[in-house]
């Protein structure tokens, strides 16, 4: 499940180099489903961050003990599964002893920009994150 998107969200434009051929059957291939290039990246885009990790045995961060201790104990709640961001929270300020109001900026957040978390659901209503 894909993280909702707002009007409001900051976007980055994307370059790549393909052979010219490549990219003619390409846009062949998205006419055929009726669809443009952005939507396809973007589609692809979402499908590489909800899929499963490859790597089932993935590690605790080694080089801080304060994420270590989070991860593993969300992994202990439910690796794989989407949990709700303010369970989370209580479950991570809980097994480090840090406010659950700063667990988003001093864990969670780490977390994802290293991979161990997706964020998902609604960003403003229903929050939730996805542990790998």
């Amino acid at each position: 499940m894909s993280r909702m998107e707002s009007p409001t969200d900051a976007t980055s434009r994307v370059t790549i180099r393909v052979p010219e051929s490549l990219l003619d059957e390409y846009d062949e291939a998205l006419d055929d489903r009726e669809t443009d290039r952005s939507k396809d990246i973007r589609r692809y885009m979402r499908s590489v961050i909800n899929a499963p990790d490859p790597d089932e045995s993935r590690q605790p961060p080694t080089d801080d003990e304060t994420l270590a201790k989070g991860y593993a104990a969300l992994r202990k709640a439910g690796a794989g599964r989407s949990v709700p961001v303010r369970e989370a929270k209580s479950i991570v300020a809980r097994e480090t002893n840090i406010p659950a109001e700063s667990v988003s900026r001093r864990v969670l957040k780490p977390l994802e920009r290293r991979g161990y978390l997706a964020w998902g659901g609604d960003p403003i209503n229903d929050p939730w994150v996805t542990v790998r």
